[in-house]
This record gives C-alpha cells, sequence and structure tokens, in this order.
C-alpha cells in the first residue's frame, strides 16, 4: 500500500505524485499539475446570477404574454360603432 504525503496530490495529467504547490510537474512538465478543489467564482455570486436571471426571464415572459394577450387579432377591427369613435376624438 502506497500512503501519499498529506501535501501531495496526483497530477492531472499524468497521475504522478507531487507538491500540492508545485508550478510544473517534475514528471510530465504540465503547468498548474493540480486542479484546486475551491470553485473560482463565489458560489453566492452564482446562485445570485441565477436568481436574477430567472426574475429577468419570468418578467420577459409576463410580458410577452400579455402583449399576445391583448393585441388586436388579424384583420380585427375597433369593436366600438363607427360614430363613436368619431366622438371620442373630438371631446378631447
Amino acid at each position: 500500500m502506497t500512503e501519499a504525503a498529506p501535501d501531495t496530490i496526483p497530477c492531472r495529467l499524468c497521475t504522478r505524485l507531487v507538491a500540492r504547490d508545485a508550478a510544473v510537474c517534475p514528471s510530465c512538465g504540465v503547468k498548474e499539475p493540480w486542479i484546486p478543489d475551491e470553485p473560482t467564482i463565489n458560489p453566492r455570486v452564482i446562485r445570485l446570477a441565477m436568481w436574477t436571471g430567472g426574475v429577468v426571464l419570468g418578467g420577459l415572459l409576463l410580458f410577452l404574454a400579455g402583449v399576445l394577450m391583448f393585441m388586436p387579432a388579424e384583420g380585427e377591427r375597433d369593436h366600438r360603432p363607427p360614430g363613436a369613435a368619431a366622438e371620442h376624438h373630438e371631446s378631447r
């Protein structure tokens, strides 16, 4: 059984053990031979971006539904009698 020292980690390319703080793998020469465990972006920022995107997408869908619901249908005219539309404009 080979026990790895706590400050060594397998290289991401050749899987040989390298020091955790090594900049280059001594075996294969790859730069940054290990991938850090922590994410590069704060998880709170990711969660905030997802919620913001969801709210914006929901607002756009509600706006689109309102436009589609209340716009006149193809070939549809004003439902007021012909004289009422003219009177409405004159009273302003």
